[in-house]
């Protein structure tokens, strides 16, 4: 089925906000791909989880699958210019809601800010060090200045020895760290950049940054213990990672 028909299917369990996110979305088919969750959301000035909640009513993976089915309805068969629903649909599901929420612009801005700043300072704590690691390598393979720790206060250091031409960016999975937010607080304070990496939730952090990125990861535990999944701060990572290599290298 495509948009069209899924949309006359389920006409009896679509509200009136799902209407205008279905009429938003005839309205700019062109750009289809271009458009974000946060995007709809902002400009329908509607809950970012209204579009997930659609795209699920509209029996699509999630939001990118509709996308790329929108986009590639009217093709002929076999020349879809990305990938199909049905391989998204294999995906796990942190990772295709991360594809979700990604803005694409965002994603652009902060990779451009990387290349502009003097040094990236990276500041994470528990598990995001290990993310904080891996990014500031990608960046650094380009000669880029950086700096990433594991104690909070070596973190601090860099932050308050730094200037208003280095920039901050911040991975915390619940974005509710004090420290990291008191951090967020100084760099701020000293007209440095700062960017947040957070799961896709209002959160405290994301407040007090400049730039915010988003990934989909809800915490869970098995018996008492964090597994929570972070292949979608994995994915996002990457994103960056290859938004920031472009221009310089051939991808």
């Amino acid at each position: 089925m495509n948009f069209e028909e899924r949309v006359l299917r389920h006409e009896d369990q679509l509200n009136e906000t799902d209407d205008d996110i279905v009429a938003y979305i005839r309205s700019h088919r062109q750009e289809i791909m271009k458009l974000s969750i946060q995007k709809i959301a902002a400009d329908l000035f509607i809950a970012p989880n209204a579009v997930m909640r659609l795209s699920k009513k509209l029996e699509y993976s999630g939001f990118s699958e509709l996308k790329f089915s929108v986009q590639n309805e009217g093709e002929p068969e076999g020349t879809g210019k990305t990938i199909s629903g049905r391989i998204l649909g294999q995906l796990p599901s942190n990772i295709v809601k991360t594809l979700d929420t990604i803005d694409v612009l965002t994603l652009k801005k902060t990779a451009a800010m990387m290349k502009k700043a003097r040094c990236c300072i990276f500041a994470g704590v528990g598990d995001s060090t290990y993310f904080c690691e891996m990014l500031g390598k990608n960046l650094r393979c380009l000669d880029c200045s950086v700096q990433f720790y594991q104690q909070i206060h070596d973190m601090f250091y860099a932050v308050r020895h730094g200037c208003r031409d280095d920039m901050l960016i911040i991975i915390s999975a619940r974005g509710e760290n004090d420290r990291l937010i008191e951090m967020a607080g100084e760099a701020k304070a000293m007209g440095m950049p700062v960017v947040s990496i957070t799961h896709f939730y209002e959160n405290r952090l994301a407040k007090a940054c400049d730039v915010n990125l988003y990934f989909w990861g809800e915490d869970r535990e098995v018996q008492g213990y964090n597994v929570t999944d972070r292949s979608g701060l994995m994915v996002l990572v990457r994103l960056l990672s290859e938004e920031f290599w472009q221009g310089y290298v051939e991808l």
